[in-house]
């Protein structure tokens, strides 16, 4: 460190941390402070943020020094997260501050300023009209400001940017478009400058550093190890239920809420994941009512029966952005006991007193259970530990192969998304709001980014035709008034003789009101004496009547009035229903998935070969489970293959059963995939059967397998299943087998709001009316299907579904590998169809038309009226 910091930023370290720097911190300041691109991969908890920051703020206080440190912006650091950006605002507080009392100064001279969808309009003037040396922001706020006039001269003299948890980041179209950004502002500035990623979790890092700088430009990679004698991560698996017991969800419920009030009692902070915003919710609002007077272990006091705990919040992105900053200040200075989040608390926000990591059932990959665990332990010499908590039997077996794979530092594979086409509309008009622009300078700079290195001219030409109004569009298509739900969009930009432009300032403010790529649902904004609290789904809403109680911010509230997308609502005793939010199924990582898929099948080959002791005695010590879930995983085994057969790792497993709530059978197939690649294959096999039955059917996709119920009447021979599993018009199968079932629609919807077809909010202070959007679904989807079957957006909803939410590549090479295919016919459900593939959401499957179902209704009542016909 001696010769590559100043004296008055070694002195301020030396005395904040004796011990000297981290290994992150001593890697990477010599190639930032040279003016190297860095991509930093360290462990959470590494001091990851002042090996990002720390030799830019010593520049910084060179200049000063030096009498050169002009007003503008320097630094750019970006987090997916906006609670990320203020916990770096409040850690880069203290070394300023402790910077600026070396040097005997009255106020700092670098300043911080913060830019979030949640900074105010006075705020966001003030940034403004006075920019700070180091702007955080996030992906959609930085976009905004790139396409503002106000902002333009501001980007000219920043040298550095961060992104953080770039991880997060680089297979998702947030980060495509982030990474348009980074070059937009990057053409506006005098000199490139220099990029820095920070992440816990980067395997490979390749695609990362890609995905950070560009094709174009070099990138060291660091990858630091932890600092010496820290000890390693601790997971452990716990079962709520008993070996041979049946899943019951009110006794495992009450099971798992007096597990957490356990682990809270035995540790200072316990921050828990449960995956959803629901269940967060409940959790927080029973956690918060004591049952019985009991002695918090931490603080000499007592919790009266009935009285809410306050120790105990809530954290998720559908609370009020000034009660999430709260909670998380609660959370730093140590005031809260427990925190109950969905996804909101797992990425970078220090939570120096946390102890204990609990996941209410599965994280459903490595990376995110590593980052979840990584939010304790941050004390010197303390081990980070985690405690994933199983409700059922097949939440044990992810359970422990999870831990298995997270002790191991065995993360998945990153995959950057490829040129999504509905970002490459947004940007077209995000570069257009600063005036005319070069189609030629627009398209190298867009393919300069790395997920857009595939872009083809020829996609990139029919992007800027439609939103210029060149593609075909329905008679009489035409942009409504304000407010209301367009029918389709009218022209958004002009072209002409090699440069383009919006057409009109409405556009500037639709761009500037839906930036981004974060399709959120309608909701309704609750207000409880005047207080904002969060926001409902907005379908979830308008089913509110007077009276009706609902649990937010873990408190019961009592529903007043609806006035448009505002709830009042009061806080009332007693217990509340929890909302409903719309959001995705959890899944299993692929790689998870397939070592479920063996995990049971060498369970099934020691019992075959050995016993039910020996399979216990395996469980035990070979793979470390506790006595308890190892029983529950022998049952669930053992029951298998009583019933069955315990699939092998290679193979598909179908099974034949009569469906316990409907006439007809269903075929459950067992497969050694995750969700999104059964989906793929669970509709190509759909979209056939439908053809050769000619009736709707009935199907349930989850990981490792899928069921089809099928017509009354309708069955299948054992050599009838070859022919369902093949790889010959594969893709074609799965798009039809979409297009029976409303995926396509749900998904086009969310294109086309990116893309800028459709408007969530038509002008700033708008809303589109509570429950309005339904139509795009319905009546826009197929609308755009016939009049333009190969526009942009209809071909970017086909690429999202097939490459990025369903795996068609992974079907490929597991077909192409030709698996063995066994069949049982069984009397009832199979233990392992039970338990992984059954309790998922049914989805129908429509194959016949109206008109047919009504000819067969009709011969169906006519047959029964006839002497001898069958009801």
């Amino acid at each position: 460190m001696p010769g590559l910091l100043s004296e008055p930023v070694r002195a301020w370290f030396r005395g904040a941390f004796p011990g000297g720097p981290s290994p992150a911190q001593g890697l990477a300041w010599p190639p930032i402070a040279a003016g190297e691109n860095v991509l930093l991969i360290s462990p959470t908890g590494t001091g990851k943020t002042l090996a990002g920051f720390l030799a830019i703020l010593d520049g910084l206080f060179r200049e000063h020094a030096a009498g050169t440190l002009a007003p503008g912006i320097r630094c750019v650091y970006v987090s997916p997260l906006r609670s990320l950006g203020y916990d770096i605002e409040r850690n880069l507080a203290i070394p300023l501050a402790g910077i600026r009392q070396i040097l005997g100064l009255a106020d700092g001279p670098i300043r911080v300023g913060v830019r979030t969808g949640d900074t105010s309009a006075h705020e966001r003037r003030k940034l403004r009209d006075r920019p700070p040396h180091l702007m955080i922001t996030t992906p959609e706020s930085l976009s905004l400001m790139l396409g503002q006039a106000a902002w333009a001269d501001h980007w000219n003299r920043v040298d550095h940017i961060i992104v953080d948890e770039a991880h997060a980041l680089v297979p998702t179209k947030r980060g495509a478009d982030l990474a348009v950004t980074l070059e937009r502002l990057a053409a506006r500035a005098a000199r490139d400058p220099r990029r820095i990623g920070l992440s816990a979790t980067c395997r490979p890092p390749d695609p990362v550093a890609r995905f950070l700088v560009g094709p174009s430009r070099a990138c060291r990679v660091i990858e630091a190890p932890l600092p010496s004698g820290s000890p390693p991560m601790e997971v452990e698996v716990e079962t709520l239920l008993e070996p041979g017991e049946c899943p019951h969800r009110g006794l495992t419920y009450m099971r798992l809420v007096r597990r957490l009030r356990q682990a809270m009692a035995a540790h200072r902070t316990t921050v828990i994941f449960a995956n959803t915003r629901p269940l967060t919710e409940r959790l927080t609002h029973d956690l918060r009512q004591p049952a019985r007077r009991e002695k918090n272990a931490n603080e000499d006091r007592v919790i009266p029966a009935g009285e809410p705990d306050e120790t105990v919040a809530a954290h998720h992105s559908a609370l009020d952005a000034r009660r999430r900053r709260e909670v998380e200040g609660n959370l730093k200075s140590g005031r809260l006991r427990a925190v109950v989040t969905s996804t909101s608390l797992e990425l970078g926000v220090d939570i120096g007193t946390a102890e204990l990591s609990v996941q209410v059932g599965l994280p459903g990959g490595v990376s995110r259970c590593v980052q979840r665990v990584g939010r304790s332990g941050h004390r010197p010499g303390e081990a980070s530990r985690g405690l994933i908590l199983a409700a059922t039997p097949a939440e044990v077996a992810g359970g422990v192969v999870t831990a298995r794979a997270a002790r191991e530092g065995r993360i998945e594979p990153l995959r950057m998304i490829e040129a999504p086409l509905d970002v490459v509309c947004q940007q077209l008009v995000a570069m257009a709001c600063l005036g005319e622009t070069s189609v030629d300078e627009a398209f190298a700079i867009v393919r300069k980014a790395g997920p857009m290195e595939s872009l083809r001219r020829q996609d990139f030409d029919a992007c800027l035709a439609y939103l210029a109004g060149d593609l075909a569009a329905p008679a009489g298509a035409f942009e409504v008034e304000p407010g209301a739900a367009p029918r389709w969009s009218s022209p958004r930009l002009w072209r002409r003789s090699g440069w383009f432009g919006v057409r009109s300032r409405r556009v500037l403010r639709w761009f500037w009101s839906n930036v981004g790529t974060i399709v959120s649902e309608e909701s309704a904004r609750v207000l409880v004496d005047g207080i904002a609290i969060g926001t409902l789904d907005g379908a979830y809403a308008e089913r509110l009547v007077v009276g009706d109680r609902f649990v937010l911010d873990g408190r019961s509230l009592e529903f007043v009035r609806r006035e448009g997308s505002l709830v009042h609502a009061r806080c009332s005793g007693g217990d509340g229903g929890v909302p409903v939010w719309q959001s995705d199924r959890q899944s299993l990582s692929s790689e998870l998935a397939g070592e479920v898929a063996a995990f049971r099948a060498e369970g099934g080959r020691r019992l075959a070969a050995e016993g039910s002791m020996a399979l216990r005695a395996w469980l035990m010590e070979a793979l470390d489970v506790p006595p308890r879930a190892a029983a529950v995983l022998a049952a669930l085994v053992e029951a298998q293959e009583r019933m069955s057969v315990v699939p092998a790792d290679d193979e598909i497993l179908v099974e034949e059963s009569p469906d316990a709530e409907h006439p007809g059978l269903a075929y459950t197939f067992h497969v050694p995939l995750n969700r999104s690649a059964c989906e793929a294959l669970g509709r190509a096999t759909a979209a056939r059967l439908g053809r050769r039955f000619g009736r709707d059917i009935t199907l349930q996709i989850a990981d490792l397998g899928w069921s089809i119920r099928l017509p009354e009447g309708a069955s299948l021979a054992e050599e009838d299943v070859p022919g369902l599993l093949g790889l010959d018009r594969l893709e074609d199968d799965v798009l039809e087998g979409l297009d029976r079932g409303d995926l396509p629609a749900r998904r086009f919807r969310h294109v086309a709001a990116t893309g800028l077809m459709v408007l969530g909010h038509p002008e700033p202070g708008r809303r589109v009316k509570v429950g309005g959007m339904g139509w795009v679904s319905t009546r826009l989807y197929p609308l755009v299907k016939a009049a333009s079957p190969d526009h942009p957006l209809l071909r970017e909803t086909r690429r999202e579904i097939l490459r990025d939410l369903l795996d068609g590549p992974a079907v490929g090479r597991f077909l192409e590998g030709r698996p063995a295919i066994r069949f049982r016919r069984l009397s009832t459900l199979s233990p392992f169809a039970g338990a992984w593939i059954c309790p998922a959401a049914a989805e129908a499957m429509q194959f016949e038309s109206p008109a047919e179902s009504l000819h067969r209704l009709h011969a169906r009542l006519t047959m029964a009226r006839e002497p001898g016909g069958s009801p």
